[in-house]
C-alpha cells in the first residue's frame, strides 16, 4: 500500500509521463472543475484530476445560480457546501457509502486538497455513448442510480450525462462527486433530473425522447414515482442557459407532461 501512495505522489509530478485528453472528449469530457489526464501506475491505466486554477470560481458561480433557480421557483434550498465537504464527497468513505447504496463509483487511489487519483474507465463518459448510439439500458441505468441515492436522501446536485463513466461490459459508474448532499427537497431531486435531461436535450429529437423515457422508467422502478415536478421546468432553464439552439427548443417542445 506504501508503495502504491508514493508512486501516486511521483505521478503527480512527472509531467512527461501524463497524456493530457482535455480535447478528446471520446475520453474524458472536458471538466470545468479539474484537468484530466491518463497515464499508468503498476501497469494499469489510471486518471488524475488535478483542481483548474479556476476551479473556486466555477464552483460559486454553480451555487450561486443554484441559489437563485431556487427562488426563482419559489423552492429556496441551501446549496451544496463547498471547501472541505467537497473533498469528503470525493473520498474513500464517500465511496463506501454509495457502494451500499448501489452506486458504484471508481476505484479512488489518491486523493489530496488539489488532485486525485482513480482508476480509468474505458469506455468513456456517458454523453459519448449516446453519441454513438447507445441509449435504452445505459440511460435506464442513469436514471436508477439517480432513484436509488434519492430513496437514501442523497442528491447529485450536477448530475450531467458527463458525470457518468461505462465500462467496455456497458456498467454505469458514477464519478464527480464534489456536490453531492444529503438532501431530499423536491428541489434539490429536480436538479438531479432537470441538470441530466439538459445535458443531453441537444441530442436529434428521437435519441433524446428515447434517452428521457429510458431514464424516467430507470428512475421509476427504484423510486415507484415519477419525476419530481419541477423537474421539466429546471431542465428548461438549464437547456436555455447552456447553449440555446433549435434542437434544445424543438425538444424542450416535445410532450414532457406524463413524466411529472
Amino acid at each position: 500500500m506504501k508503495s502504491n501512495y508514493d508512486d501516486c505522489i511521483n505521478l503527480l509530478y512527472n509531467q512527461d509521463e501524463i497524456q493530457w485528453y482535455g480535447r478528446n472528449y471520446f475520453l474524458y469530457f472536458v471538466n470545468w472543475q479539474r484537468n484530466i489526464s491518463v497515464t499508468e501506475l503498476d501497469g494499469k491505466k489510471v486518471v488524475i484530476k488535478r483542481n483548474k486554477s479556476s476551479k473556486y470560481f466555477h464552483e460559486y458561480i454553480l451555487v450561486i445560480a443554484y441559489t437563485t433557480l431556487s427562488f426563482m421557483l419559489c423552492h429556496p434550498t441551501p446549496p451544496p457546501r463547498l471547501g472541505s465537504a467537497m473533498l469528503v464527497n470525493e473520498g474513500f468513505k464517500m465511496r463506501k457509502i454509495l457502494e451500499e447504496i448501489g452506486i458504484p463509483t471508481p476505484s479512488l487511489l489518491f486523493i489530496s486538497d488539489t488532485s486525485l487519483i482513480e482508476d480509468y474507465i474505458d469506455g468513456g463518459n456517458l454523453y459519448h455513448a449516446f453519441l454513438k448510439g447507445m441509449t435504452h439500458m445505459l440511460a435506464f441505468n442513469a436514471g436508477s442510480l439517480t432513484g436509488r441515492l434519492h430513496n437514501a436522501n442523497y442528491v447529485f446536485t450536477d448530475n450531467k450525462s458527463q458525470n457518468y463513466l461505462v465500462t467496455s461490459s456497458g456498467k454505469v459508474l458514477r464519478t464527480d462527486l464534489s456536490f453531492l448532499q444529503k438532501e431530499s427537497s423536491v428541489f434539490s431531486r429536480s436538479m438531479d433530473i432537470g441538470s441530466f435531461l439538459a445535458s443531453v436535450i441537444g441530442l436529434e429529437t428521437d435519441k433524446y425522447k428515447a434517452i428521457e423515457t429510458a431514464f424516467f422508467s430507470g428512475y421509476k422502478s427504484e423510486t415507484n414515482e415519477p419525476f419530481p415536478y419541477l423537474s421539466i421546468a429546471i431542465r428548461n432553464f438549464l437547456s436555455i442557459g447552456f447553449s440555446p439552439n433549435l434542437t434544445i427548443f424543438k425538444n424542450m417542445a416535445k410532450n414532457s407532461s406524463d413524466l411529472i
